[in-house]
């Protein structure tokens, strides 16, 4: 599904869908500014996406789920990758990719994004003047969706927290269960991947915050924004290695009642040879009296 996002003369935002190549490039000629969002494309709306820029690089960072740090150019357009994660059964990282260039804006997503591009869209109406002032819709919008998605991401965070302290009680109730270790190291796996995924992010963050991304301009307005979604990831890695080490925690306990159990396996060993040497001091006892007497 395509949708665009136009202004009107009374500064509001415009929302149709679009279904043709031909269409889209008659508005980007027809309006001063345009974002075209595509939710969950098809084959078809994938080719129409990369046929405005005339590219392909899209259509297989889309297909293969790809998170770069680094911007790429595109023909007058800069490719980003927003990583947004989710986790139910386990960690699935869902891009947004943001093809941008000074009066076209172009998102390409799965629909876990929605709520965020809703969110992103009542923040840009609600500011919309002063954007206007300032001809930033762009950079203003690519800076909100990284706000929007770094204050999702918490939400990851915090549901690897939750399955932590299961896996805690778990261990405490019984810390021989080798099913824990299981848990344990899986949830460190998830770990690493997030990890990674919201460094990048932050790289990419610290990168437009320089100035050094072409096409995203700064000013205050959205220097603000980003600064408070860069805070957010930090944020999120220090939880994330808090995590970590609850999870350290629990390998521990278990390997202490290891130790427990080796330690009681030695002394029932201890005790049935003390035992069996006790008998054999009685039964050499028993033979020497019967051989004296």
């Amino acid at each position: 599904m395509i949708w665009t996002y136009t202004l009107t003369k009374s500064n509001e935002l415009q929302a149709r869908d679009a279904d043709s190549l031909s269409e889209l490039q008659r508005l980007t000629k027809k309006v001063d500014w345009l974002w075209i969002d595509c939710m969950e494309p098809d084959e078809k709306e994938l080719e129409m996406i990369a046929g405005l820029p005339e590219g392909t690089k899209i259509v297989g960072a889309f297909s293969e789920r790809q998170v770069f740090s680094r911007c790429k150019t595109i023909n007058n357009y800069v490719l980003l990758s927003i990583p947004l994660v989710v986790f139910e059964d386990s960690l699935e990282t869902h891009p947004i990719y943001v093809l941008a260039k000074e009066s076209i804006l172009i998102t390409v997503r799965s629909k876990h994004s929605s709520k965020l591009i809703d969110n992103t869209l009542k923040t840009l109406q609600d500011c919309i003047l002063r954007v206007c002032e300032l001809d930033i819709f762009s950079s203003f919008v690519v800076n909100r969706l990284l706000y929007e998605v770094s204050d999702g991401n918490l939400d990851v965070v915090m549901g690897l927290r939750t399955c932590t302290d299961g896996v805690e009680e778990e261990a405490l109730v019984n810390p021989r269960d080798k099913q824990v270790s299981k848990k344990v190291f899986a949830l460190k796996r998830e770990i690493i991947t997030l990890e990674r995924i919201l460094w990048t992010q932050r790289d990419l963050m610290l990168s437009i915050e320089e100035g050094v991304v072409p096409v995203i301009q700064s000013s205050q307005l959205v220097k603000q924004t980003l600064s408070h979604a860069v805070s957010n990831v930090s944020r999120e890695l220090s939880l994330i290695s808090s995590v970590d080490n609850a999870l350290d925690s629990v390998l521990s306990l278990q390997d202490l009642g290891m130790i427990h159990r080796v330690e009681r396996i030695l002394i029932y060993l201890t005790l049935v040879t003390l035992v069996v040497n006790v008998l054999m001091i009685l039964i050499e006892i028993d033979i020497l009296k019967i051989l004296s007497g």
